[in-house]
């Protein structure tokens, strides 16, 4: 699993690789040090992808609340480190992408709603590239941020949950 191989960056990385330019500019390119660029690039772990734009790449979460299943994150192809360094047109694809997603969480996992969350360089996060949170909500779920009881899930069950997913966001 990718998560296993990558150990967490305690600082922001400066260094970009050269070769690799995104869609939306030579500004913002990849990280060869970042795992969500790898993954976005399609170099690794291509059956975690629930759902692919150009620009905007979606996956199930490794650490999920038993009563949450189904929490993934919207991204950006490119290494964009904050919601405030996006250009404008990556912003707008990037949160279709969240729309799209809270209403495929629903059909995919049974939820009757989702919440929305974005980190932005906060103390303690260990990966620094853009990224919101789409967690399925249910009325008895006692969902509380900072869950101690957060379960890690296995990689077969996040490809599976990219599937159901994928087949939700393939009928949108």
């Amino acid at each position: 699993m990718l998560y296993d191989h990558f150990p967490a960056p305690r600082h922001r990385p400066i260094r970009y690789l050269g070769g690799h330019v995104s869609p939306m500019g030579p500004k913002i390119q990849r990280m060869n040090s970042c795992p969500f660029c790898l993954i976005g690039a399609g170099d690794v772990d291509g059956e975690l992808l629930a759902y692919r734009t150009a620009n905007v790449f979606v996956l199930p979460v490794p650490w999920q609340r038993a009563k949450n299943l189904g929490h993934c994150l919207v991204l950006p192809t490119a290494h964009v480190t904050s919601l405030h360094a996006a250009p404008r047109d990556l912003l707008t694809e990037l949160f279709d992408v969240v729309a799209q997603v809270t209403a495929a969480v629903r059909e995919a996992f049974g939820a009757p709603g989702s919440m929305v969350l974005q980190n932005d360089n906060i103390p303690g996060q260990t990966l620094s590239h853009l990224h919101v949170h789409a967690i399925p909500r249910s009325p008895d779920d006692e969902f509380i941020l900072a869950d101690p009881d957060k379960m890690e899930i296995p990689f077969e069950v996040r490809a599976q949950q990219a599937a159901q997913l994928r087949r939700a966001l393939t009928n949108r």
